[in-house]
């Protein structure tokens, strides 16, 4: 219970109290709030807590213990099926503890009365706040990707699959065809178009341990982004990229009392622009992220009492969201030697993002559905990073070794709290409400890359004094992160790269 008071605010806090005053006030008859500190977990206290006060509030409405069936003075319909709900958890603890009303109980032990308090709760809602960042942090890596290149004199449309960092530069690729060398300041050349742009594709993939506020699951999606550029001038460049991705939770209910999944689409736009001199580059981009989550949550417990049915529902829900994002970054290009390159540098990137008040719908009525107020995720993180690169020649071609390290740190490391109110009654309030504080965000962590990739034919010049075109690139990428708790995230990839 003390991790509960420092995590709560105090207004829900204050919920506490009222439920102790009133199970104070009915001497001799026991609840849930009675059971407070024998549940397993956080998530378990929290759900006992809102149910009981639910039952409270029907009851002063006017539902009555000893009810069989809905009446239309206060406890008819909807408000009657969510009513039944909540008087089968306090009937069970009754019967546990010894004291109450027991009629229609469960008829469970108390480790069962919690995997019970543990379906009717909203933890996997904060699944939705992950995947909007995630999202976002996948087109920031595309763009970073692009102007990787651009500051390395990419010229030309590129085709990349099951791409990853596009650090294999357009002048690597020059120095076995046309065009400028990448230390000329990538100027402008009549060889080359001033107009550039690329396709990317990837898959990914990952997995969440289980914690006592949030459930394990795994995901995996696929990403398409692409964009276009403009080559100002020596020194500066504008474009935009735009992002397209297809993502699935799957709750792991072998791990964790869940089950269920969420289905993720979004898109993107990120205007971006580029500075860049000799050694020193700046680059900038101001965003906005459109998605819509698709959520399936099952409610499943077992009732030994035949005065009881056994649950097992289905919510399901569609949620709008919105992300402004904002990131730059700035860099110094140090030329240790001929083949080697070191390149230390610092982003700052910034996610606002929205959820939309949603409504959940439980598909056999059984009243287990939800309303969900907006909610509002901020996320901010320094970056701290060096890449090397190596560049090897020979007859065939140009191998180009790298390893990028990086030190991220949260600025936005509090947890929220998601918010969410049956939707079956009316007269139900804040006080009623489940509220559900998220795992605490790590504050820093480690990204590592390490890289492969290969120029096996250099963009050349077309008959006539066309554009250069048909390089044909490949690479091989392998990235991990380090410190991030009950996150395992692994990405391999394999591909080629085609310029024309």
């Amino acid at each position: 219970m003390n991790n509960i008071m420092r995590i709560l605010p105090d207004r829900f806090l204050g919920c506490l109290g009222v439920v102790s005053l009133l199970g104070a006030a009915s001497p001799g008859f026991a609840d849930l709030a009675d059971l407070a500190g024998d549940f397993q977990t956080e998530l378990e206290e929290l759900a006992a807590v809102t149910n009981q006060q639910v039952y409270e509030n029907l009851l002063a409405q006017g539902c009555e213990d000893t009810q069989r069936e809905a009446d239309s003075e206060g406890c008819g319909g909807q408000t009657f099926v969510l009513f039944t709900n909540v008087r089968e958890l306090v009937h069970t603890a009754n019967e546990i503890l010894g004291s109450g009303p027991t009629q229609f109980s469960l008829g469970v032990n108390l480790e069962e009365l919690g995997f019970a308090l543990r379906w009717t709760a909203a933890e996997e809602f904060a699944a939705q706040g992950s995947l909007s960042s995630g999202f976002v942090n996948g087109q920031l890596s595309g763009l970073a990707g692009r102007i990787t290149a651009l500051r390395r004199g990419a010229r030309g449309f590129v085709v990349n699959f099951n791409g990853a960092e596009d650090v294999l530069v357009a002048g690597s690729a020059q120095r076995l065809g046309a065009g400028a060398s990448a230390d000329d300041g990538a100027g402008l050349n009549d060889r080359w178009s001033q107009w550039g742009g690329f396709l990317n594709g990837s898959f990914l993939y990952g997995e969440k341990a289980p914690t006592e506020l949030e459930n394990a699951f795994d995901f995996d999606g696929q990403d398409i982004n692409g964009g276009i550029d403009y080559r100002i001038s020596a020194h500066w460049v504008a474009g935009a990229v735009f992002g397209y991705q297809e993502q699935e939770v799957d709750f792991d209910s072998r791990r964790s009392i869940v089950d269920g999944g969420i289905t993720m689409e979004g898109f993107s736009i990120m205007p971006f622009v580029l500075y860049q001199s000799d050694r020193w580059y700046f680059s900038g981009s101001a965003g906005y992220q459109s998605l819509e989550f698709d959520t399936e949550r099952s409610i499943r417990y077992p009732s030994l009492n035949p005065d009881s049915e056994s649950v097992d529902t289905l919510a399901v829900s569609t949620a709008d969201a919105e992300v402004f994002s904002m990131y730059a970054t700035a860099g110094y290009s140090w030329r240790l030697h001929e083949q080697l390159r070191l390149e230390p540098y610092l982003s700052l990137e910034y996610q606002d993002i929205t959820v939309d008040k949603y409504r959940e719908r439980d598909i056999f009525n059984d009243g287990f559905d939800f309303i969900v107020p907006e909610q509002n995720i901020d996320s901010f993180e320094t970056v701290l990073g060096a890449k090397a690169q190596f560049l090897f020649s020979n007859t065939w071609g140009v191998l180009n070794p790298y390893l990028d390290l990086q030190w991220r740190h949260q600025m936005e490391d509090d947890a929220r709290n998601i918010r969410a109110l049956y939707a079956s009654a009316d007269g139900l309030g804040d006080a009623e409400s489940f509220v559900i504080p998220t795992d605490v965000p790590d504050s820093e962590y480690y990204m590592y890359t390490l890289g492969l990739a290969a120029v096996l034919r250099g963009a050349a010049e077309g008959g006539g004094g066309g554009p250069a075109a048909g390089g044909i690139q490949a690479f091989l990428n392998w990235r991990f992160i380090d410190g991030l708790d009950n996150y395992e995230q692994d990405v391999i990839a394999l591909g080629v790269r085609y310029e024309f």
